[in-house]
């Protein structure tokens, strides 16, 4: 028995699910879709690249909600999922989220239609190239990350992505990020829900008990920037540092990519501006060599020397104003990381003097412990000594009592 062209499955009668038009051997849906080729499958579903018979042939894209669920229950949540993809994606309209076509059901079967994206993910750009991307190339896509996602969480009502990681961030030919797969997004204003979709590695803690808020996209963002700038897959449930991987990636790089994945979401950027903020103080050095050239140097003189280099026409008035702000926000950070160390190091001496001192204590309880069980032992055998002579005198005045054992012993 051959498998049904229309469904797959196989069976003589009448496909149940009705036919589909067909035009060169292509199913055409709703009489306006044509599928052209597969792009890919997923856990929820399949992809396929199509194009649009009303609008010039448009390209676009096509998603199919998967159809082999064992349990109506499970299927019936997975339909959950895809409408609310696509009434997410309806409501949001940014350069860098993939937008929506269509919407439709058809012979039992779900669809959206999308936008697009010539290019590549992130995920298969790095496998392809075998190596990571330069520092200054992922600080610039973060940052375009950063502001979608300051869009998204900024929405009425925000929306929690909750499935940022390379293969769902698309670089289109122009060097432009976009996300595409918004099946697990979901509006803060529909309250927490306890769905268990996690990705490994780049979902945060709290999302594995079904929790999250903006702070486990910003999570999310710290594993991404890990993988692209080290090629290395994120230890799931770990703090990310990518410096110790690749020791070319500079501290401050390093420094913001630990603070988005810490395991307590309170400890993390607490919101995507904060984020974005650090980012662009990292990509400033990489903008201005000579400023780091110019670092030793006193604050007057790098002043002079960017003040001469602007007059010059090498560096604009802009940018220098920039780079002044930002030595001084280093030199206080500098002078602030002093204090701290001094602190905490006159606080670390502290406990070692009260560790010393209990040591101490307890060494002199240990001696005097020693000192008194001794001297109770002295007592002791001096008291069973005192016992047993005078138990043996006892015995003597019995055995004897008029001496004559001892008169004879003398006489003797």
């Amino acid at each position: 028995m051959e498998s049904c062209p229309n469904c797959g499955a196989p069976h003589d009668s009448p496909c149940p699910r009705g036919a589909q038009v067909r035009q060169h051997g292509n199913v055409i849906l709703q009489g306006r879709y044509e599928l052209l080729d597969l792009l890919g499958q997923g856990g929820m579903g399949t992809v396929y690249m199509a194009r649009d018979l009303h609008l010039h042939s448009r390209p676009c894209v096509v998603k199919k909600l998967r159809d082999d669920f064992y349990r109506e229950e499970d299927k019936q949540k997975a339909v959950a999922f895809f409408e609310r993809e696509a009434g997410v994606l309806s409501k949001l309209q940014h350069p860098s989220i993939v937008h929506i076509l269509d919407y439709f059901e058809e012979n039992y079967d779900y669809f959206l239609v999308m936008d697009y994206v010539e290019g590549k993910d992130l995920h298969a750009i790095l496998l392809e190239r075998g190596q990571p991307f330069a520092e200054s190339k992922v600080l610039s896509w973060s940052l375009q990350i950063c502001d979608v996602l300051g869009y998204m969480h900024d929405h009425d009502p925000p929306v929690i992505y909750r499935d940022l990681k390379p293969s769902n961030i698309m670089l289109d030919v122009k060097d432009r990020v976009k996300l595409v797969d918004f099946g697990i997004a979901r509006p803060v204003e529909e309250g927490q829900d306890n769905t268990h979709v996690v990705s490994a590695g780049f979902s945060p803690p709290e999302q594995y008990w079904g929790a999250a808020d903006g702070r486990s996209d910003i999570y999310a963002l710290g594993t991404t920037m890990f993988f692209l700038l080290t090629g290395q897959e994120p230890v799931a449930l770990h703090p990310s540092a990518p410096r110790s991987a690749v020791t070319s990636i500079s501290e401050r790089t390093d420094l913001v990519v630990q603070r988005a994945t810490s395991q307590d979401p309170s400890a993390r950027y607490q919101s995507v501006d904060e984020m974005r903020q650090a980012l662009l103080e990292c990509s400033l050095p990489d903008r201005a060599g000579l400023l780091g050239q110019l670092g030793s140097h006193n604050k007057v003189v790098m002043a002079a020397a960017l003040l001469a280099l602007a007059s010059a026409g090498i560096l604009s008035y802009a940018f220098f104003d920039q780079a002044l702000d930002w030595h001084g926000k280093q030199l206080k950070e500098s002078e602030r990381a002093k204090t701290k160390a001094t602190r905490e190091q006159a606080e670390l001496k502290k406990r070692l003097s009260a560790y010393s001192r209990a040591v101490e204590a307890n060494d002199q309880a240990i001696k005097e412990w020693s000192r008194m069980a001794k001297t109770s032992r002295q007592a002791k055998n001096e008291a069973q000594a005192t016992d047993m002579a005078a138990q043996a005198n006892g015995e003597s005045d019995l055995t004897d009592p008029e001496g004559l054992l001892t008169q004879s012993s003398q006489h003797w």
